[in-house]
């Protein structure tokens, strides 16, 4: 090679390294100014998304991050070692004592209450001998909350499992393949293929474009200030997944989400538990009650299992279209603190009716108890009653 030829690769060289030192200057620089511009700019962004709060999971998609503490909306969120929200339990049982695993999504976990404000500590408050473990995870479907149930739930060997069913948003989270908040989060799902539940993505890969993004999601203003860019309307984007959740569901998402519940129930029973799914109302269902809960009543694949339909019960509480927003956080999903003491009242009410407040001992093997016919409609007087409610914190 001439040394012409020599001199002409190294400058296109030294012009490629100029090139790139400049474009990371630029990029540093950009990171600096967006920092200084609004120092809480990349929390304010993050706490708002599942990339910050969460980790990365080959078998749910994303899952808390353990051992983390955060303040939102004034409120402290706490995550134990283990990656569940509020204080961690040990595996074994303690002799005397009751204990509820508690499976959902964002209205499970608490979302922007402190950790003794969620309805699951609110419990414990109200009746001192329950253990009630919170493994709800903000944007989870009916899928994933299986997945979670199989893997750790009965590992804390539960005298009964709640399930928290968001009439809302469950059927439709359980009808896709990407968590539908952020849209970076893969996820299991499952199918209904004749007649049995499959599980159509079961390892969830992220691929290396994704991680980055979840990097430096995590780590960048710039990165977040950008991707906010490509939002354009923030506001139309929310009115948009709004609309989503409005709509009525398509069929085979009923199914799946009915096959879901089926298994559960199955899977708890078989380790000697009881198991009561709770219908959870949206702001529109006591403005227009939608069909939901009624397909869920009328489900012949949930014949046998426990299904409560919660609206009847809050309305007799006082929660109504017209007192709605003293008990929501954001005017639709998401409880306040006194929303979650009302919940806690309810829940305890429900498990009282049907008997399941009375187990103190761990469940021993055996043929799984029988399970009433599903239920709804305005409740009872409760055999049992649960203590006053504490003071408001």
């Amino acid at each position: 090679m001439s040394r012409r030829g020599v001199r002409g690769r190294g400058a296109n060289l030294l012009l490629a390294l100029a090139s790139l030192a400049a474009v990371g200057l630029a990029l540093a620089a950009g990171e600096l100014v967006m920092r200084r511009r609004n120092p809480r700019y990349l929390e304010r962004l993050s706490l708002d998304d599942l990339a910050y709060l969460h980790t990365y999971s080959p078998v749910y998609g994303w899952t808390p991050r353990p051992s983390f503490r955060y303040t939102l909306a004034g409120s402290e969120t706490t995550i134990n070692r283990r990656g569940y929200r509020g204080r961690e339990y040990p595996l074994a049982r303690v002799p005397g004592r009751t204990r509820l695993v508690m499976i959902g999504d964002s209205i499970t976990f608490g979302y922007g209450v402190g950790d003794g404000e969620t309805f699951s500590a609110v419990m414990e408050a109200l009746v001192p001998r329950l253990e009630v473990v919170n493994l709800g995870v903000q944007g989870y479907g009916t899928d994933q909350e299986l997945l979670k149930l199989e893997r750790e739930g009965l590992a804390y060997r539960p005298d009964v499992v709640v399930l928290n069913v968001c009439l809302a948003n469950d059927l439709l989270d359980n009808a896709a393949a990407r968590s539908i908040y952020d849209g970076v989060y893969p996820k299991p799902y499952f199918r209904v293929q004749d007649g049995k539940l499959v599980e159509v993505a079961g390892h969830v890969a992220l691929s290396a474009p994704r991680r980055l993004a979840l990097l430096l999601s995590q780590r960048s203003a710039l990165f977040n200030a950008l991707l906010d860019l490509t939002r354009v309307d923030r506001a139309r984007y929310q009115k948009g997944l709004a609309g989503r959740l409005e709509a009525e569901p398509a069929e085979p998402a009923f199914a799946v989400t009915f096959a879901l519940v089926r298994r559960m129930d199955e899977v708890t029973r078989q380790h000697g538990a009881a198991f009561v799914a709770l219908l959870y109302p949206s702001l529109r269902d006591f403005i227009r009650p939608s069909r939901r809960a009624g397909r869920f009543r009328e489900a012949p694949e949930l014949r046998g299992v426990r299904v409560v339909d919660l609206r009847p019960r809050f309305e007799a509480r006082g929660l109504t279209a017209d007192t709605f927003s003293r008990y929501s956080l954001d005017g639709n999903l998401h409880f306040t603190a006194e929303g979650h003491r009302l919940a806690a009242r309810v829940i305890l009410e429900v498990l009282a009716e049907e008997g399941l407040l009375s187990a103190a001992t761990p469940p021993a093997a055996g043929p799984p108890p029988p399970s009433p016919r599903v239920s709804s409609g305005p409740p009872s007087r409760p055999s049992t009653s649960p203590p006053p409610s504490p003071p408001p914190r």
